[in-house]
């Protein structure tokens, strides 16, 4: 008897860290750079997105160049700039 609970009390705590583990995996912050204009709006929509999901979103307002650069090299999620993309970009 002592046998089988203590290999369910190991069954129940591998399940439980590996949950906690995927619900980690899946909380992971959303990260963007770009243009300054938008960043007070991104980070009034950053707090409630954090407050509904759980989830952060991270926006560096370092110019439109920078979060093109930043896009590109694919370092961000997403990116944000004021002046239209051209098809170089």
């Amino acid at each position: 008897m002592r046998h089988f609970i203590r290999s369910a009390a190991v069954a129940i705590a591998m399940a439980t860290a590996s949950t906690l583990t995927l619900s980690a995996a899946w909380a992971a912050d959303i990260s963007g750079a770009g243009a300054t204009f938008p960043y007070p709006i991104y980070a009034k929509w950053a707090d409630a997105y954090k407050k509904e999901t759980g989830t952060g979103l991270n926006y560096q307002s370092i110019g439109s160049g920078g979060g093109i650069k930043q896009i590109k090299a694919k370092t961000v999620t997403f990116g944000a700039s004021d002046a239209p993309l051209t098809g170089d970009d």
